[in-house]
C-alpha cells in the first residue's frame, strides 16, 4: 500500500528524468526543482519525507539537508559509470552521513521499483484491529500493550510515553508475543523490534512500536535489522570497520567451515581495477581461486555478514571481491572491552543444570555484562538460562556475588583458546551487581580504553581551576580574579567527591604530571547524565584523542549506569567547535521521542541589582499537585516526551524528591519549586526553578528558571512572566544565590532585559536517550574521522569548551 501523505522532493537537472520520476513515484506529494537554490528555497519552506538529488555537489547538498531537512530520507542518483562522484559518496558516507544511492541510467520502471522499496511501501496490506493487546516479554519482563494493525509480517504497537522505551531500541528480541482479545489468545509468536517512534494526536501522544514477526527457521541473535545492497554504504560500512578494527571473521562456505579472524585491508578502487579486499592467509584451511568466504564483522553495536569470492591469492594472502551486500543483525547495545594483563577478570558459577562448579577467564566485560569462553563438550549454557549463583572474581581477588543471564551462546575461533574439545563463548547480562563491583569494572574499561585518563574526583580543585582558566571556561558568577566564590566552588567540588557511584564521575587527560584535559558528568534529574566542563587545552591535538575520548567515557560511564535513561549537553552557540561537533551529530541522530535538541537565551540578572517591574501584576503562589497534574497532561498532550521524562516532569517527580533524597545525605542540595499565574479555568503560565548548590555546575544550568504558557498569545502572557520571574528572582534571593538566571524562549527575551535581565549568549540543550548511544559514539567517530583528514592549522583555530 502507498502511503498518500508521503511527500518527494526531486532535484535533477535534466527535465525528462524529473518528469518520469514525477510519473512513476504518483500519487505522492512531489515537488521537481531543477538546481541546489531551488531545493534550499522549497525546503525552507516545507520538509519532505524523501529527497531525491543528482549527485553532483552531494556534498555540499548534504550541508543543506543537515541544516534544513535533517530527517529527511536522502537518496542520489548517481550513474556506476561516474566513479568520480561514486568515490566522493564513498567518502561522505565513510564520515557518517546516510543516504542512499540509485543508478538513473536504468529504465525508469527499475529506477521506481528500487525507489519505492527504499520508501519502505509495505509488502503486504495492515489491518485494523479494535480491543486486541499485545503481551510480551523484553529483558524477562512482561510489557502490554494496544495493538493498532496486524500484517502478515508485522503489529503495529501502541505504548504509552512513559513506557520503559530503554529496552526497546530496534533489534530487540520479543519473546512469547501474545495477541489477545477478552483473554482469549489470537496469536503467539515470537519476533524483534523493527522500529521505534512517537506519534501525536490531539490530546495525546505515544510511542510506535513496528514489531517484525519471526520467521519459520530464524534462530535465536539472527535479527536482521536490514539488508545493505547499495555498493556506497557497503564501501562505506568496511571502511569504517578496517579503520577501527582491521580484521574480518572470514569462514568457507563449502569445505573447512572454521571461522578465523583474519586482518584485512581495504584496497580502494583505482583505474586499474574495482575496490577490493585483501586478507591474511588463515591457519586452519586453505583458500583457492573461485572459492566463496563467508565475511563477519561488528560495527558500532550490530554485525554485518555478507559474501565474496577469492579473485587472487597471493604468498602471504588472498583477494577478496567485494560483497555484493551486507546483511545488518543486531549485536548489542553497549561497548565492551578486554582488560589488560594486570587487570584479570574471572567467573564462578554453580550450573543450576548439572550442579557442578565452574570457573573461566573473562574475555571482554562492561558493567552490565560479559563474555567468557567455555568447554561446550562439559558444559552447558543454554541462552535464557538463569543463574542465581555467579561470582565476578575481581583483580585484586575479591569475590562479587550476583546473578547472570545467558545471552548468547555461540562455537568459538577455534585457534583462540586452548585445551576445550569444542570452544564457545557464552554472553552474559550480569544482574543485582554490587556498586564497588560495578565500580572496577567502570575503573578497568577507563585504563583499557585509554590509560592517559584517570579518576578526577580526589584532584585538588586548583588544578581544575588553573585548566578553566587556560581554556578561558569563563562564567559570570565565577570569575576567575581570586574571592570567596573559589571557596564556594572547591567545597562544592570536595562534596561531590565523596557521594556515591553515579551521581558524579570526572576524567582527567594527563600526559605525565601535565593535566591536559577534563570532563565531568553529573546526574541532574533522577534519570539524566549531564556532560559538562569539556575543558582540552589548545593544541594541535584537537583531531585527535582527548576531545573525543573524554566525552565519550562520559557518555559510556552513564549508559553503565542503568537507572540512566537520558544524557545531556549544553553548549554557547558561539562557541564554535561544540556547535560545529555535537550540533551536527545532535541533527543527524534525530529521532522523535528518543531525542531533543533545544536552543535557548541564558539571560541572567545579579541579586545586588533592583528590578524594573509594573504595578498591578497578576498573583503568584506555589503550585499545587493539581497543577503539577496539569503540566504532566499538557506535555503529553504536547508530546514533549523527552522534556517530560528526563526533566522530571511526571507529577509524583515534579518537585524531584528522588534525586534530593540521594544528594541530601553528603551535603548537596538538588530540587525544582514550580509556582503558577492562575487562568480562568487552567494555569495561565508556570515558573520551573531549578534549585542545586551553588557550583554543581559552573554555568549555573541546575539553578535556572523557565516558563510554561500554554497559550503564548495570550493577552495576559507577557505580565504573567513578568510576575513570575519577579517572583523567581526574590526565591533565589532568599536561598542566598549571587543571580538569578533564566533559560527561555526567543520572545521571551525582551521582557526580560525590560525588568534589568542581562541577555548573555544562545545556548543548545541536546537530550539523547541511552538507547540511541551506539549512534552517539558512531557518528562521534565520523567527526573526527574528518577532522584529522584537516591540517593541524584549522583544528587548532577555536577554544575547546562546551560551556
Amino acid at each position: 500500500m502507498v502511503s498518500h501523505e508521503q511527500s518527494v522532493l526531486i532535484v535533477h537537472p535534466d527535465p525528462v528524468l524529473r518528469a518520469g520520476l514525477v510519473s512513476a513515484l504518483a500519487p505522492r506529494k512531489i515537488i521537481a526543482v531543477s538546481s541546489r537554490d531551488d531545493a534550499a528555497r522549497t525546503l525552507a519552506e516545507r520538509v519532505p519525507d524523501v529527497v531525491l538529488a543528482d549527485v553532483v555537489e552531494a556534498r555540499r547538498f548534504i550541508r543543506d539537508l543537515d541544516r534544513l531537512a535533517p530527517a529527511a530520507m536522502r537518496v542520489f542518483l548517481c550513474p556506476q559509470s561516474q566513479s568520480q562522484e561514486l568515490r566522493e559518496l564513498v567518502d561522505v558516507a565513510a564520515e557518517g552521513h546516510e543516504f542512499h544511492t540509485v543508478d538513473p541510467t536504468v529504465p525508469v520502471e527499475e529506477m521506481a521499483r528500487s525507489l519505492r522499496e527504499l520508501m519502505r511501501q509495505r509488502a503486504s496490506v495492515r489491518v485494523p484491529t479494535l480491543g486486541l493487546e499485545a503481551v510480551f516479554l523484553v529483558e524477562g519482563q512482561p510489557l502490554r500493550a494496544q495493538c493498532l494493525n496486524v500484517g502478515n509480517e508485522g503489529v503495529l504497537l501502541k505504548l504509552p510515553v512513559d513506557a520503559p522505551i530503554e529496552q526497546l531500541p530496534p533489534g530487540t528480541r520479543i519473546f512469547d508475543l501474545r495477541l489477545e482479545r477478552a483473554g482469549q489468545v489470537m496469536l503467539r509468536t515470537n519476533g524483534f523490534v523493527r522500529h521505534l517512534g512517537l506519534e501525536r494526536a490531539p490530546g495525546d501522544a505515544w510511542f510506535r512500536v513496528g514489531i517484525q514477526l519471526e520467521r519459520t527457521g530464524t534462530g535465536i541473535g539472527h535479527v536482521e535489522l536490514a539488508t545493505l545492497n547499495d555498493m556506497v554504504r557497503v564501501l562505506a560500512v568496511l571502511r569504517r570497520a578496517l579503520r577501527r578494527s582491521g580484521t574480518l571473521q572470514c569462514t568457507l562456505v563449502q569445505g573447512v567451515r572454521r571461522r578465523e579472524e583474519l586482518q584485512a585491508s581495504l584496497v580502494e578502487e583505482t583505474a586499474e581495477g574495482p575496490a577490493v579486499l585483501r586478507c591474511a592467509l588463515p591457519l586452519r584451511w586453505t583458500v583457492a581461486v573461485g572459492d566463496v568466504v563467508q565475511l563477519v564483522f561488528d560495527l558500532s553495536g550490530k554485525s554485518y555478514h555478507g559474501w565474496a569470492a577469492v579473485v587472487r591469492t597471493e604468498a602471504d594472502g588472498f583477494i577478496l571481491s567485494m560483497p555484493r551486500s551486507l546483511s545488518m543483525y543486531h549485536r548489542r547495545s553497549s561497548m565492551r572491552f578486554t582488560a589488560g594483563e594486570e587487570q584479570t577478570f574471572s567467573v564462578a558459577y554453580v550450573s543450576p543444570l548439572t550442579g557442578e562448579r565452574m570457573e573461566y577467564p573473562v574475555m571482554d566485560l562492561h558493567p552490565l555484562g560479559l563474555s567468557f569462553a567455555y568447554d561446550a563438550a562439559r558444559d552447558v549454557l543454554p541462552v535464557g538460562l538463569i543463574i542465581d549463583n555467579f561470582t565476578l572474581v575481581l583483580p585484586d581477588g575479591t569475590r562479587a556475588p550476583c546473578s547472570a543471564e545467558v545471552r548468547d551462546s555461540s562455537p568459538l575461533l577455534s585457534h583462540a583458546v586452548g585445551g576445550m574439545a569444542r570452544p564457545f563463548r557464552c554472553g552474559m547480562r550480569l544482574l543485582n551487581v554490587q556498586p564497588e563491583a560495578r565500580q572496577v569494572v567502570m575503573d578497568a574499561f577507563v585504563q583499557a580504553r585509554c590509560p592517559q585518563v584517570r579518576d578526577g574526583r580526589t584532584e585538588p580543585f586548583q588544578n581544575v581551576w588553573e585548566l578553566a582558566r587556560a581554556v578561558h571556561l569563563f562564567h559570570p558568577d565565577y570569575p576567575f580574579e581570586e574571592g570567596p566564590h573559589l571557596a564556594t566552588l572547591e567545597d562544592t567540588h570536595r562534596k561531590l567527591a565523596g557521594v556515591p557511584e553515579g551521581l558524579f564521575r570526572t576524567f582527567l587527560y594527563c600526559e605525565g604530571d601535565q593535566l591536559l584535559g577534563h570532563v565531568s558528568g553529573v546526574r541532574t534529574h533522577s534519570r539524566t547524565w549531564m556532560v559538562q566542563h569539556l575543558m582540552v587545552m589548545p593544541t594541535v591535538r584537537r583531531g585527535e584523542n582527548i576531545s573525543r575520548e573524554l566525552p565519550a567515557l562520559n557518555v559510556d560511564y552513564a549508559e553503565a549506569l542503568e537507572d540512566v535513561h537520558y544524557m545531556r549537553i549544553f553548549w554557547r552557540l558561539q562557541n564554535k567547535w561544540p556547535d560545529r561537533v555535537f550540533g551536527w551529530i545532535a541533527r543527524t541522530m534525530h529521532i522523535e521521542g528518543l531525542t531533543e535538541l533545544q536552543t535557548m537565551n541564558y539571560t541572567r540578572v545579579p541579586l545586588t541589582q533592583p528590578l524594573r517591574t509594573r504595578r498591578g501584576l497578576p498573583t503568584v503562589r506555589p503550585a499545587t499537585p493539581a497543577d503539577l497534574k496539569w503540566l504532566e497532561g499538557h506535555l503529553r498532550e504536547r508530546g514533549e516526551v523527552v522534556r517530560l521524562m528526563a526533566d522530571d516532569l511526571l507529577a509524583p517527580e515534579a518537585r524531584m524528591p528522588t534525586l534530593a533524597a540521594r544528594y541530601a545525605p553528603h551535603g548537596i542540595h538538588r530540587g525544582r519549586s514550580l509556582f503558577v499565574v492562575e487562568g480562568e479555568n487552567a494555569p495561565l503560565a508556570l515558573a520551573l526553578a531549578e534549585e542545586a548548590t551553588p557550583g554543581l555546575s559552573w554555568a549555573e544550568m541546575t539553578s535556572a528558571f523557565s516558563f510554561v504558557v500554554p497559550e503564548a498569545h495570550h493577552p495576559r502572557a507577557a505580565e504573567a512572566r513578568e510576575a513570575l520571574a519577579a517572583h523567581c528572582v526574590e526565591h533565589y534571593r532568599q536561598q542566598g544565590k549571587r543571580s538569578a538566571l533564566a533559560l527561555v524562549q526567543d520572545d521571551e527575551v525582551e521582557g526580560l532585559v525590560a525588568m534589568g535581565f542581562q541577555w548573555s549568549c544562545r545556548v543548545a540543550k541536546w537530550t539523547f536517550h541511552r538507547s540511541t548511544a551506539r549512534t552517539w559514539h558512531m557518528l562521534m567517530a565520523a567527526v573526527f574521522e574528518r577532522l584529522r583528514a584537516r591540517s593541524p592549522r584549522v583544528l587548532g583555530q577555536d577554544e575547546e569548551r562546551t560551556d
